[in-house]
């Protein structure tokens, strides 16, 4: 029953969705509210209580998930209004940048307070890390801008960097990185988002949905010092190379000591390592 594996990977990923989210999302294709209703009265595994589903023995995500949704209509358009800002900002900064897609809770309407901003971004091969070094400083510089509002604490998080090479297929073809990229909302670079989800048409399988998605107009890249720097480096292959590497070095230290402090923290360390496994092979230093 395609709600039943619907509803299996979004409780994996800790909540229970609207009929309406459900009817949207659904494996195979959306379905209409009336055809979802139906199928869900027909099932022993399938509940509905006060519009979510859920599978029997995941009651309690309801009342976190009713939570969560007030907490997104009321904070949501200032999280998007910093999630673009940062898109523009390092689609102008960094030319290696491919395509920055927002996701996480603030991309599926979750979103609630302490949550990051998540994103995933698409980037030229041999530059991953280069690219990563440049959204931690903006991150960090988004954090300072946005103290007085937010407590000084990190804002931006960046889930996943996928390279060209990575992505011409991907090596993972399985109903959770299908349902990974459906949640991706390009808010730079939907053309190279659409060259991913055509080198991997196994993802249609899962999710047709994913080809009727609407295009934001996209910032445009405005090139500054930097960014004209980077694309120097560029045409002089050992240096990039040189560069990537040293990055990649300083980068680990900052990814391990943000995950660090945040093991006092039990759920969000069980989080942390949720996330691993859920994006192996392609989350951060997993190369």
């Amino acid at each position: 029953m395609r709600a039943r594996q619907t509803l299996s990977i979004m409780h994996r990923w800790g909540y229970a969705p609207t009929l309406e989210v459900l009817a949207a999302d659904l494996i195979g294709g959306p379905a209409s509210l009336g055809d979802l209703k139906e199928s869900a009265e027909a099932s022993s595994d399938v509940r509905i209580r006060e519009s979510f589903a859920y599978l029997r023995g995941h009651e309690g995500l309801v009342e976190k998930s009713k939570r969560r949704l007030e907490t997104n209509r009321l904070l949501n358009g200032r999280a998007r209004k910093i999630a673009n800002e940062f898109a523009r900002e390092l689609a102008s900064l960094c030319p290696f940048v491919e395509c920055i897609a927002l996701s996480g809770s603030v991309a599926s309407g979750g979103y609630g307070p302490g949550d990051d901003i998540d994103f995933d971004l698409f980037v030229r091969d041999g530059t991953k890390y280069i690219v990563y070094a440049v959204s931690l400083l903006l991150g960090f510089r988004t954090s300072l801008r946005h103290r007085r509002e937010y407590g000084l604490r990190k804002l931006i998080c960046i889930n996943v960097l996928w390279t060209r090479t990575e992505t011409e297929p991907f090596t993972r073809q399985d109903h959770d990185l299908a349902f990974e990229l459906l949640h991706c909302t390009p808010t730079f670079g939907a053309a190279r988002f659409q060259e991913a989800v055509d080198a991997n048409r196994w993802v249609l399988e899962y999710f047709p949905q994913i080809q009727r998605r609407p295009l934001a107009r996209e910032p445009i890249r405005r090139p500054n010092r930097l960014s004209r720097a980077l694309e120097w480096m560029a045409k002089h292959r050992h240096l990039l190379a040189l560069i990537e590497a040293v990055c990649r070095q300083t980068t680990f230290v900052a990814y391990s000591l943000i995950h660090w402090a945040r093991k006092a923290d039990p759920e969000a360390a069980a989080r942390f390592e949720f996330l691993r496994r859920a994006k192996y092979p392609y989350e951060v230093f997993q190369d």
